[in-house]
């Protein structure tokens, strides 16, 4: 009996940029979620409550994953 291998994980984005976007504009977007994110660790760093550590850091997750896709836009690498 053959056993059955699964097809490889391919990569979906969930995320798409407007090809419209420019470079200069995605990297101003990219800065800026940037700060947002040095922010929220900030925040993250000086909470002691358990519970709103994990909101923070789920925060973050998030945050880096809308920062991806304007980084690759940016630098124009491809999905």
């Amino acid at each position: 009996m053959k056993k059955i291998v699964p097809d490889p994980p391919r990569f979906f984005p969930y995320l798409s940029i407007s090809p419209d976007l420019t470079p200069e504009a995605a990297r101003a977007e990219a800065t800026s979620l940037m700060a947002c994110l040095r922010e929220v660790l900030d925040m993250y760093f000086d909470t002691n409550s358990e519970e709103q550590r994990h909101t923070l850091l789920n925060t973050c997750i998030y945050l880096n994953q809308l920062l991806y896709p304007l980084i690759r836009h940016e630098t124009g690498a491809q999905p």
